[in-house]
């Protein structure tokens, strides 16, 4: 089931819901280039994901076809033997989600997949959304038991895909805490700990649905004190492509720097780990709200009508490919790889033109001219195949970009305080 496809426009619903009730609460929990770059991450995801789960679900299918120890399946004759999987799946799939998780947290390399999710100083519901690209390469081995024991390839990728969207709402600071179900269930309180660059809070919380992981596994810790987010080295881009491939760059960095066998040993170890020779161990300050402004960037009225626009449309051409070419449900061979290429290269470019305008880079305004002049003529190309309506859409759209481009209100020098930028 395409269930993470058909739930994205309820996730833009309850973003706005998020946004009004923040500003009728007078918290200032949003700020547009911090939303934008979430969404974008998580944009990148599912794009890249149009590719990456043709190969990512062929060993869980391979294991399962020949090797599982049981025979769990959804078509199974006896009610009570469906039911059974189906509660097993969704339990063991939170599980082994956990173990991902901690090991992501532990382990340089694991990290390196999943840090852009941690990287926004904000937090709100668009950053459960800011997922990284390379993530489900290194949480596929994680699963792989399940296939062993019989969890069959439907069951495990409805459960997984409900287990992804059960964690969307726990990414809030407008809830507070929920009584008796904070002992079961991966609340916002909870998840804001997660989230946190407090030294106590640091590794903890990694329930995806249920807390009670944590709770048996020495890995839970309440929320007592006010969080403050992002990761301790602090990122500063709001390009979505750059939040995927700065850890990577740092981390061989840092292996760089090592000598010996630290050099390999740096890839496995904690993200705090550092050799004796460059000092050893990182040690985490004490932070409070407030201590450091937050990255900023330039938010003025006529980039974010501008970014707005283009992000709506990049957003229906994405969900266009995820329903009609559902990740892990089309075989490689059925797949229009050509024109799920060419959506997503250009899903890409405008994420990251759109992060170059905020950072107020002096090429971003020529690059994104370049953008509008493509996309007007693939746009022209697909007029000329018979399909007026996209195609007519897409120049239309090109020729009113460049306009609102000349009219001088799109781009110029950036904000960097953070104070201004606020939705």
């Amino acid at each position: 089931m395409d269930v993470i496809t058909f739930a994205i426009p309820v996730f833009f619903l309850l973003i706005g819901a998020e946004l009004w009730v923040a500003r009728r609460r007078r918290m200032p929990v949003y700020r547009f280039a911090d939303a934008v770059t979430d969404l974008g991450c998580g944009v990148l995801q599912q794009a890249s994901g149009l590719f990456l789960m043709f190969a990512l679900s062929a060993p869980y299918i391979w294991i399962y076809e020949r090797y599982r120890l049981f025979s769990l399946h959804e078509g199974a004759a006896g009610g009570a033997e469906r039911v059974l999987a189906w509660v097993l799946g969704f339990l063991l799939v939170d599980l082994c989600y956990y173990a991902w998780h901690r090991a992501s947290h532990r382990v340089n390399f694991i990290w390196a997949t999943h840090v852009p999710h941690h990287q926004s100083e904000d937090y709100n519901l668009a950053v459960a959304l800011r997922q990284a690209m390379l993530s489900a390469v290194t949480n596929v081995p994680f699963y792989l038991p399940l296939a062993l024991i019989g969890i069959s390839p439907y069951i495990f990728g409805t459960c997984i895909a409900l287990n992804t969207v059960l964690q969307f709402w726990v990414h809030t600071e407008l809830v507070g805490k929920l009584g008796p179900l904070e002992w079961v269930l991966n609340t916002p309180a909870h998840h804001r700990v997660h989230h946190a660059v407090n030294p106590r809070y640091l590794d903890r919380n990694y329930a995806g649905v249920f807390i009670i992981w944590d709770r048996l596994f020495w890995t839970f810790e309440e929320e007592k004190e006010p969080a403050v987010y992002g990761t301790v080295e602090r990122f500063h881009s709001w390009n979505p492509l750059w939040a995927n491939v700065e850890p990577w760059v740092k981390l061989a960095g840092l292996c760089g720097r090592c000598e010996g066998s630290d050099r390999l040993k740096v890839w496995f170890s904690p993200p705090e780990w550092r050799p004796a020779a460059l000092g050893g161990a990182v040690v985490v300050p004490e932070v409070k709200p407030g201590d450091a402004p937050k990255w900023g960037g330039d938010t003025r009225p006529g980039l974010v009508a501008y970014v707005s626009l283009w992000f709506v449309a990049q957003a229906v051409v994405l969900v266009a490919l995820l329903v009609a070419v559902p990740p892990g449900l089309v075989p490689m061979s059925e797949a229009p790889l050509g024109p799920m290429g060419l959506g997503v290269g250009m899903v890409l470019w405008g994420s990251v033109s759109f992060g170059m305008l905020f950072e107020g880079r002096v090429w971003a305004l020529a690059a994104e001219r370049v953008r509008l002049l493509v996309v007007a003529a693939l746009g022209g190309i697909a007029v000329v195949l018979g399909w007026t309506a996209g195609g007519g859409l897409a120049v239309g759209l090109a020729v009113v970009s460049w306009l609102m481009i000349t009219s001088g209100r799109v781009a110029g020098a950036p904000d960097q305080s953070g104070s201004a930028s606020r939705m």
